[in-house]
């Protein structure tokens, strides 16, 4: 769960989907990214009142830590193969 803040308050998010943007192509326009996600108060309850407060510059925020922490894993995943070949290739 990501930690963050909606209307200040503090919460956690629950990324339950997630559309990267689309650049298009000839016959259809581009799309941006699409998110979807459950909203917990700080103790991990469900905060329906708290989903009902989000504004738009609170669900960019979302959205963008979501897809940091995107990158992040990709990039931890790309230095772990990269050390697995390392590995591979002494012991060759």
């Amino acid at each position: 769960m990501l930690k963050a803040r909606i209307a200040g308050i503090p919460c956690q998010v629950e990324v339950t989907g997630y559309t990267p943007a689309d650049p298009g192509s000839f016959f259809e326009p581009p799309s941006g990214p699409e998110i979807e996600y459950e909203v917990y108060d700080r103790r991990g309850y469900k905060a329906g009142w708290l989903l009902a407060k989000v504004s738009d510059d609170d669900d960019l925020a979302i959205l963008e830590q979501y897809e940091a922490s995107l990158r992040e894993s990709r990039d931890e995943a790309r230095i772990d193969a990269y050390i697995d070949s390392l590995d591979a290739r002494a012991w060759a």
